[in-house]
């Protein structure tokens, strides 16, 4: 197994520097690295000058990405573009997409076991009258907005929570805002998911948005190799998430190397938040990244 880290973008000997930990953990268990420019590739698509640190071989070697989200059409050229020097990703572009996108996996997951969604795609009418149409399901519920991958969170109160669905004011202006802190694009479109009163464990220090008792599992193969809370802050206490049931559940999921986050609601329900493909899926900073990358090559 190989992987390939983004390289820092002054010096493309040298691996970015927030991924410089999870080098030396990888290192420190043996696995080969390589180097990439994620700038080059996503920036100025010249995939053959992004990969040329990458050695060739004739027979195709696997290898995992650990480094920043891609849009899928650039996780194609990159998965495409390897192949041609004999890697193989471990997830292919649609394999990538079927986790990186929530409409991509949400109907697999949908049996209840996480939060109800609609969607709407940016190639669609996107007035405040067809965003209302669609929430309607909802009647007057509240409700979180993101895009296909991820929200703004961190701006809880204006860019991410809504307070009522029938409140046409309030969700334009939330809808308004989060586009705004998204560069205005969104990536993929909106997703509309209902509020679930999640466990609480505490106010985010900075943000002051609710922590809520919320786990990522790390699956390759379909088999948990590593469950994390997702909050560096909080108080978790001693409670164990339930791996049976979602490790069932994950054998759905087309991928090869994928993250679910779980948490537990305030009535003792354990839902799936969302899927991500795990390549570029963060550790929360207290991780232990050597007992991350032995169990990925040793599992």
């Amino acid at each position: 197994m190989e992987i390939l880290f983004c390289s820092n973008p002054i010096n493309s000997s040298k691996v970015d520097i927030d991924y410089s930990r999870e080098k030396m953990a990888a290192e420190s268990n043996g696995i080969k690295i390589s180097l990439f420019s994620f700038e080059e590739l996503s920036d100025f698509n010249k995939p053959e000058v992004a990969l040329k640190r990458i050695q060739t071989s004739v027979v195709h070697r696997l290898a995992i990405y650990r480094g920043w989200m891609m849009k899928p059409k650039v996780y194609g050229r990159f998965y495409n573009s390897l192949l041609k020097k004999g890697v193989r990703l471990i997830n292919s572009d649609d394999e990538y997409k079927h986790c990186h996108y929530l409409p991509e996996n949400y109907p697999i997951i949908v049996a209840d076991i996480t939060p109800k969604s609609v969607w709407i795609g940016n190639d669609e009418e996107l007035s405040i009258d067809r965003i209302m149409n669609l929430i309607s399901v909802f009647d007057n519920k509240p409700l979180v907005v993101k895009d296909y991958v991820k929200s703004q969170k961190h701006y809880w109160k204006e860019a991410c929570y809504i307070t009522s669905a029938s409140d046409a004011v309030n969700v334009e202006r939330i809808v308004s805002r989060f586009k705004e802190l998204q560069g205005g694009n969104p990536e993929g479109g909106f997703v509309f998911r209902e509020y679930i009163k999640f466990e609480p464990i505490g106010i985010h220090p900075k943000s002051k948005m609710p922590l809520t008792l919320e786990y990522r599992i790390f699956f390759l193969y379909h088999k948990p190799i590593l469950w994390l809370n997702y909050w560096d802050d909080g108080k978790y206490g001693d409670v164990v998430p339930p791996l049976d049931k979602f490790t069932e559940i994950a054998k759905n999921v087309k991928s090869n190397f994928f993250t679910m986050d779980i948490a537990k609601t305030k009535i003792g329900d354990w839902l799936i938040v969302e899927l991500g493909d795990a390549q570029v899926a963060g550790l929360p900073e207290r991780t232990n990244k050597e007992e991350f990358y032995r169990n990925l090559c040793c599992k």
